[in-house]
């Protein structure tokens, strides 16, 4: 699996939906046509480095960290007692339940890019960042979502796998995936919640 397909689906962007629905067509003949550059990969880098660090400043993301840090020394001991045992089981769902409330891209249900583009729209974190590099909601849609196709695409590609290029996915982006998979694996790093800047 190449990095960027790690990478959309470490943000939680639309996968599933598309996965088991999949885009309609008017969508994947918008997605065939797409064209990943560096130039929105930077803009979209930017954006997502300003809502995390906005994140950052959430209370809920705050006990996550602490949640977290605390659950992690627990795992660190050698041996545990049941009451430490039960407390990492509670730290473990306790920090579930958070994560999910405090995902900024809650997209599983949008069945479309015009869907997508609404989900960003409600989340002004994100929508602020994106305003501010001059990138649409429907564009970063765009983007992402070609970024998904093309990162599982070029993974099949280089496992073997790949005879024809998937529908509605631009073979452009395939290779564009596989050169810039270097950058795209620093970004995946950088765009996580709880990474430090």
């Amino acid at each position: 699996m190449t990095t960027c397909c790690v990478l959309a689906i470490t943000l939680s962007l639309a996968a599933p939906a598309l996965q088991t629905r999949g885009p309609a067509d008017a969508d994947l003949k918008e997605l065939s046509s797409y064209t990943l550059t560096m130039e929105t990969l930077n803009k979209v880098d930017r954006a997502m480095r300003a809502m995390m660090a906005e994140m950052r400043k959430d209370p809920k993301f705050q006990e996550i960290e602490r949640l977290k840090a605390e659950l992690t020394a627990l795992k660190k001991k050698d041996e545990t007692t049941e009451e430490e045992d039960r407390r990492m089981e509670t730290l473990g769902l306790r920090i579930e339940e958070l994560e999910s409330d405090a995902n900024p891209l809650r997209l599983n249900d949008a069945g479309t890019i015009s869907e997508m583009a609404a989900g960003i729209q409600k989340e002004p974190r994100l929508a602020a960042a994106l305003q501010r590099e001059g990138l649409a909601p429907r564009e970063f849609s765009k983007f992402m979502l070609a970024m998904l196709q093309a990162g599982f695409a070029a993974g099949m590609q280089k496992a073997g796998l790949l005879k024809t290029t998937p529908e509605g996915t631009n073979p452009a982006n395939i290779k564009w995936v596989l050169e810039h998979e270097a950058e795209l694996q620093k970004l995946q790093q950088s765009w996580a919640p709880d990474k430090k800047h």
